[in-house]
């Protein structure tokens, strides 16, 4: 059962120009994910990818403490700035984690 619940609240990042190793290492440090808005929106979100870390990729792999937003794409999970636990700082949306796995920085 246990290893059901730590799927179900495990999310990763795959390293990319828009997830860098200063990224990761800021990340590390503080504890948090950080999100601005996607293309063609002015709705800043923490944006991740459910599950562990693919075999193989780099990235980084974390547990966050608050559920994603309803609705988020299904292999997807989305935090929206400005709900219940979601933190709004100078345009960018920002939720509390614990990290559990990088291998890129």
């Amino acid at each position: 059962m246990n290893l059901i619940l730590e799927d179900i609240m495990l999310y990763h990042r795959l390293a990319s120009p828009s997830q860098t190793k200063l990224d990761a290492a800021k990340q590390i440090e503080s504890q948090e994910m950080w999100g601005k808005p996607s293309r063609y929106s002015e709705i800043p979100k923490v944006k991740a990818y459910r599950g562990a870390l693919p075999p193989n990729a780099q990235g980084i792999e974390f547990m966050a403490t608050v559920e994603p937003d309803a609705g988020s794409p299904p292999l997807m999970a989305y935090w929206t700035g400005g709900r219940e636990n979601v933190r709004l700082e100078d345009g960018i949306a920002k939720i509390s984690v614990e990290i559990t796995y990088c291998n890129y920085i």
